[in-house]
């Protein structure tokens, strides 16, 4: 009951105040007692410093015998003056938005969005220069911002703009200027794929391409209007073709390689770019183009997950110093401090088997023992990051053992995964507490992998996670349905709503600011290739020997 008196007050409100420039349906009549009543008082701090409204307003929200319709009036005003009281204010408007239903929302942001006009531009400026990136994902921080960045008031405006335009963001879009995108088109869907098919990269470019056309076989025998055209990046004109594709092909895919971002980014204008890059130059994501991979974060975070979920929460990183070693070493760090967990370190010398024993026996602080007995880890962590190559692997995770470590979980990265196809050959033992994050699962049996298996024999092409991703890449692309003249607005918006995809690989979501995150399998190596971790299994095997 008191939620929907709540939503009347606001509506009322939202009806009712001239003074404070909201109207959400004006036609509707309002008793003139409960107008007068926020009029009045609206009236009567209008001559006072924004500091005096605001520290008013704090009284009056808090104020037992005031009406509810003026104490959420207050709370409003409270949250968008300076002062000591705008912290708490803000904190307890963005709870009584939380708890709201839609309705509620828009009225919150409706009557807000007003108030901020109340705000001087200095007081302005300056509230928008403390606001957090978190904070600004969410109201009524993300009001401040637009109100800011619109002004040109905010630390970078342009770029502040960018992130919150999507109508997708707000309850109420069109109170704040925002048209609903309607991006979708309902003609022909082009997608371009720019790859290499000549040269170093070409399996990896062929593979991909190979999937993308499987998609489009799929999508055209269920009546879709679909044309997939691959642009070979190996010649010398690729940014020509690219550049010259009809106004119908609005999405493109690629590049492979991260150094040619930068042109593929040129040479698409108007065109939505989906990278197969683990990562986007710094303000473009969402804004310029999209993430079509998986990220160093992605990686972490499906094995923190793994980890966490049958109660390993204490690590060793192990490292050999070199480039991509400790890139991963810190950003696993970082992930696993971010979540309270205890971190320690270690280091072997990659060029130097013949040290490893001595190395491995000091990260684990094992104690030999007696003569004839098998020596013991000390080290207080149950699980050990490995930020190395499948190739070293074997002898390194052995020479862990043999020191002790056959109680611990041993943790990889995606780079395992290129190793560990059906031709490669491993000791099941060696690995049985060992997992890594990967974009296929070859063992799945859903419909999405069965039908994009189908789809590959019918080509006679090869099943891997390269060409699911060209095949999901598709099928995102047309699920989009991308109309000419998009917006990254309406990209942003398409992409975090529910697209109809039955994903072959690793699925991909995003945020309503175009951030991409993956959901990555986790996946042991097994005698020949690899299979599912069996997570269950590991927690016996951990804490039950």
């Amino acid at each position: 009951m008191k939620a929907r008196f709540r939503l009347f007050s606001l509506l009322v409100l939202c009806l009712a105040l001239f003074a404070s420039g909201c109207s959400v349906l004006e036609k509707q009549k309002l008793p003139y007692q409960m107008q007068n009543e926020v009029s009045l008082w609206m009236n009567s701090i209008a001559g006072l410093s924004g500091v005096e409204q605001g520290r008013r307003a704090d009284a009056l929200r808090k104020s037992p015998t005031a009406s509810l319709a003026l104490r959420d009036k207050a709370l409003s005003v409270a949250a968008s003056r300076p002062g000591p009281q705008g912290y708490s204010a803000r904190t307890d408007l963005a709870s009584a938005y939380a708890s709201g239903i839609p309705a509620q929302k828009s009225a919150w942001e409706a009557l807000y969005w007003a108030d901020l006009d109340g705000m001087n531009d200095a007081d302005l400026r300056a509230l928008a220069s403390k606001i957090s990136p978190e904070q600004e994902k969410r109201f009524p921080w993300n009001l401040v911002m637009l109100k800011a960045a619109r002004k040109g008031l905010a630390p970078d405006s342009k770029a502040a703009l960018g992130r919150l335009s999507s109508s997708s963001l707000y309850a109420a879009p069109e109170l704040l200027g925002f048209s609903i995108a309607k991006p979708v088109t309902d003609g022909p869907v082009g997608i371009a794929l720019v790859l290499p098919q000549q040269g170093p990269a070409s399996a990896l470019g062929g593979q991909i391409a190979a999937g993308a056309l499987a998609a489009a076989d799929v999508l055209k025998s269920k009546g879709r209007d679909i044309e997939v055209r691959i642009i070979d990046t190996a010649l010398a004109d690729w940014q020509q073709q690219l550049s010259a594709l009809p106004e119908a092909f609005t999405v493109v895919g690629g590049p492979l390689l991260p150094g040619q971002t930068a042109a593929v980014m040129q040479s698409s204008e108007g065109r939505a770019v989906f990278t197969f890059t683990g990562s986007l130059p710094a303000d473009t994501e969402g804004v310029k183009s999209w993430l079509f991979f998986s990220s160093t974060d992605d990686q972490i975070k499906a094995l923190l997950d793994g980890a966490e979920s049958i109660g390993v929460t204490s690590f060793g990183i192990f490292t050999n110093g070199e480039k991509y070693g400790s890139r991963m070493s810190a950003a696993f760090e970082k992930e696993a401090l971010a979540r309270g967990f205890s971190v320690e370190h270690g280091s072997y010398s990659a060029a130097d088997m013949g040290s490893w024993n001595k190395e491995t026996a000091a990260f684990l602080k094992t104690d030999a023992g007696k003569r004839g007995t098998l020596p013991v880890a000390n080290a207080g962590f149950k699980g050990i990051f490995l930020a190395d190559s499948w190739k070293n692997m074997e002898m390194l995770v052995s020479t862990l053992q043999y020191n002790g470590s056959h109680d611990r979980l041993i943790l990889g990265t995606s780079l395992w995964e290129q190793s560990l196809g059906p031709a490669s050959r491993n000791n099941p033992a060696t690995f049985a507490l060992t997992m890594f994050p990967a974009s296929w699962n070859a063992a799945s049996a859903e419909d999405g992998p069965t039908a994009f298996k189908l789809a590959m024999t019918a080509r006679a092409a090869k099943v891997d996670d390269w060409s699911a991703l060209g095949y999901d890449f598709v099928q995102v692309a047309a699920a989009l349905r991308l109309a000419p003249g998009w917006t990254p607005a309406a990209v942003n918006e398409r992409l975090s709503s529910t697209l109809s995809v039955d994903w072959a690989g690793a699925p991909i979501s995003w945020d309503a600011e175009g951030k991409a995150s993956r959901r990555l399998f986790l996946l042991s190596p097994a005698a020949v290739g690899s299979v599912p971790a069996d997570l269950a299994g590991m927690k016996t095997r951990i804490f039950n020997q």
